[in-house]
């Protein structure tokens, strides 16, 4: 069974790819959410929402948002479900 970095990689990954349209496979943990996708908040909430499902937690907006890169955000959200 994966562990729940794999399991957050790849639903984060889903979540960004249908809310940004972009192939999964052009994504890696460097790309920037705002500055190389163009992410705005209603994108932001969008990926949220949908980790919030995945993995019934709360994640609050503004600290989600300070998180530049993909890979950041994984290492915020597996933080926040290991808490």
């Amino acid at each position: 069974m994966s562990n729940i970095r794999d399991q957050v990689h790849a639903a984060i990954y889903q979540a960004i790819s249908a809310t940004m349209n972009r192939p999964a496979e052009e994504l890696t943990d460097s790309t920037e959410l705002i500055a190389d996708l163009g992410a705005k908040s209603v994108n932001l909430v969008r990926i949220i929402g949908a980790l919030e499902d995945e993995f019934d937690l709360e994640i609050p907006f503004m600290e989600f948002r300070r998180k530049k890169s993909i890979g950041e955000a994984i290492d915020y959200v597996v933080r926040l479900y290991e808490a």
